[in-house]
């Protein structure tokens, strides 16, 4: 087969990778160029195009579901052949099926298996409103999309129920784990049957195993025909008698014993988990005899998944006269050796029978070796299987170490010998898993790292901010939500910082004017007062941190605030004293404010109020910036000052008493 992949399909849907494929039909993740959507375009094998039976059981699919519009229902999009290629373009499900949820991690919780059966039941009751049964209900067609949502796709041998009598060789095609009673012998296929399948659904579901398993289809059959179905309880202890009871009356062998349809299914899981159900008595099925009878003439055909069954039987269009699956009358009571001999003549007879026709189609299959198609592409695969008279069926599971596309390993492994148009199931990797980035906004720059433990890396970058607490992460690349490799992917991340500026020199100024100050600023403010004959009453004698520091959003700035000149005790001994103020600027040229040139500034004072000399200021500065400094003087004791840039004097200067 000529490869799909980048090739654009009636001039609308471009193929992009295959995504799946069976005995019958490969599916391709495409696009849609006109409405611009991703869609799942399913097209027939090309040994199949000349088969106009297959032609007509695939288009089947799209006329049974293009007249059901239901959100649990895949949705037909597009039938169409272009060139011999027949296609049919569906909604795509971004997910996995409930079969590889199930594999994945087993048994399901409870709740959750409810509400997935609930909205596959409600989408089965949709289609049977529409007189349409499914025929192959299975976990492989129920899809689970990123909401955890189930969809049920592939309605390929579904047929109008009023159409619902096997005419076609009477075979029935579907899986054969998943086949109702009836279906395996070949009978009439009615909704109830759907409901078996439904069951056993649910078995699957809630213990991670399948009710019967078997060398060979046929056996599996047999299994459902003849076998009371094992207690799901015993694959998982504890398990509540009313969710038991639902998986019995759905799985019933007689019709007259199971669930008349799906809605009646529905209605009684609906309350399976209700507290005053859980340990409800168990239903306990009268025994079917007829079902423990030998089935004649039951031999396996290859089909989808290698499990076509076929059983002749007498209902009505078979051929012969119409038999009731009623028991028979009762006999009269026998003597026991008559008993004896009865039974050993229906063992052999059953003996020769399955001689005759079991084993003879068992053996008429030619022999194969199967191919070793680990690491190929999956269409490389599937052609290769193919060319070895062989079904390959893929499954999509996420792998770190093989590339997407290609072939992780195969069942039955290279070498095995099969029967020809045997399946051989294929794990194809989907790339390595990708998890949803977690939403990091609000939460600390320390406990984002934690979170980000796994990713590649994390790149932080920091934005003054007041709309936000400090060391809040705001930002974030990749988005919330967004699927992701973590091994792959490099976090960039936004904390917020407290905003920093410098603080305005408030000296002098009155206590209403800081106040607004502070509120403007998102400062905080402490005041102490002391007597200054210089500052008047009320306004700013000092401040810490000192005039054009460098502040953030929330700190505290302490201010000492003027009570006014301290009433003096008149004597002679008392000296007179007076504040002056030293205005010291310091250029920085443009140039070197440019050049970002840095100069360290230290003043140092002594007057009246100090006992030495005293440092006013000390800091870098990077542009020019004036300095104020207060001084007390009496006519005893001069104000003197001194300015360092660098660490040499440049400036100094002293005021007198009176000048």
């Amino acid at each position: 087969m000529s490869s799909l992949i980048g090739r654009r399909i009636s001039e609308r849907y471009d193929i992009s990778e295959m995504i799946g494929g069976g005995g019958m039909a490969h599916v391709y993740r495409g696009k849609d160029v006109i409405l611009d959507r991703p869609v799942a375009v399913k097209v027939l094998q090309p040994q199949y195009n000349e088969d106009q039976e297959f032609i007509r059981r695939f288009y089947r699919e799209a006329q049974a579901a293009t007249s059901l519009a239901h959100p649990n229902i895949v949705n037909i999009y597009d039938v169409g052949e272009e060139e011999h290629l027949y296609y049919i373009v569906m909604e795509h499900i971004d997910g996995v099926t409930l079969k590889e949820k199930i594999q994945q991690t087993g048994p399901l919780p409870l709740e959750q298996a409810v509400r997935l059966m609930e909205q596959v039941l409600d989408a089965i009751h949709h289609a049977h409103a529409n007189q349409i049964v499914h025929r192959d209900i299975k976990p492989h067609n129920i899809l689970l999309n990123d909401d955890g949502d189930a969809k049920v796709t592939d309605f390929g041998i579904a047929r109008a129920s009023s159409a619902a009598t096997i005419t076609h060789t009477n075979s029935v095609m579907g899986s054969v784990h998943y086949m109702s009673p009836e279906q395996a012998r070949g009978g009439v296929i009615t909704a109830q049957s759907d409901v078996y399948s439904l069951g056993i659904v649910l078995y699957e579901m809630v213990t991670g195993t399948l009710p019967y398993t078997g060398d060979s289809a046929v056996g599996v059959a047999l299994k459902h025909l003849q076998e009371p179905l094992p207690s799901p309880s015993e694959d998982r202890p504890g398990l509540p008698s009313s969710i038991e009871n639902v998986i019995i009356r759905a799985t019933a062998k007689k019709l007259e014993d199971r669930y008349m349809d799906v809605s009646q299914m529905q209605r009684d899981l609906h309350t399976a988990l209700n507290q005053e159900r859980r340990n409800e008595a168990p239903v306990i099925l009268p025994v079917d005899e007829e079902a423990t009878k030998a089935v004649p003439a039951i031999k396996e055909e290859n089909g989808d998944e290698g499990a076509t069954i076929q059983a002749r039987t007498g209902a009505a269009g078979n051929g012969g006269e119409k038999q009731t699956d009623e028991p028979a009358a009762p006999k009269k009571k026998k003597k026991s050796w008559w008993k004896i001999m009865m039974f050993l003549f229906l063992l052999c007879f059953g003996a020769v029978i399955a001689a005759f026709t079991i084993l003879p189609d068992l053996l008429m299959a030619d022999d194969v070796d199967v191919p070793d198609v680990k690491n190929m592409s999956e269409e490389e695969a599937m052609q290769e299987l193919d060319d070895a008279r062989l079904n390959g069926e893929a499954q999509r599971v996420a792998d770190d170490a093989v590339e997407e596309g290609h072939v992780i390993s195969q069942e039955p492994g290279a070498g095995s010998t099969v029967k020809e148009d045997s399946a051989v199931q294929l794990y194809v990797s989907s790339g390595p898993g990708t998890e949803s980035m977690p939403d990091l906004n609000g939460v600390s720059r320390d406990r984002a790292e934690e979170m980000l433990s796994g990713f590649a890396g994390v790149e932080f970058t920091s934005s003054q901010t007041s709309e936000y607490p400090p060391d809040q992460i705001i930002e974030q690349d990749p988005a919330p939500g967004e699927d992701v490799v973590p091994r792959d992917t490099t976090v960039q991340l936004t904390y917020s910082t407290e905003r920093e500026f410098s603080l305005q020199n408030l000296q002098q100024e009155s206590r209403e004017a800081v106040e607004s100050y502070l509120e403007t600023s998102n400062l905080e403010g402490s005041f102490e007062t002391e007597f200054s004959n210089s500052v008047e009453e009320g306004n700013v004698i000092e401040q810490s941190p000192a005039p054009y520091s460098m502040v953030t959003e929330g700190d505290t700035i302490t201010f000492v605030m003027s009570k006014g000149p301290e009433e003096q005790k008149t004597t002679e001994q008392e000296p007179k004293s007076e504040q002056v103020e030293a205005v010291i600027p310091v250029e920085v040229s443009q140039e070197d404010q440019k050049q970002g040139r840095e100069y360290s500034i230290r003043i140092v004072y002594e007057d009246a109020g100090t006992s030495g000399p005293t440092i006013f200021a000390e800091e870098t500065i990077t542009e020019t910036k004036t300095y104020r400094v207060p001084l007390e003087v009496t006519p005893q004791t001069n104000g003197t000052y001194t300015l360092y840039v660098d660490n040499e004097e440049v400036q100094s200067n002293s005021f007198s008493y009176g000048e």
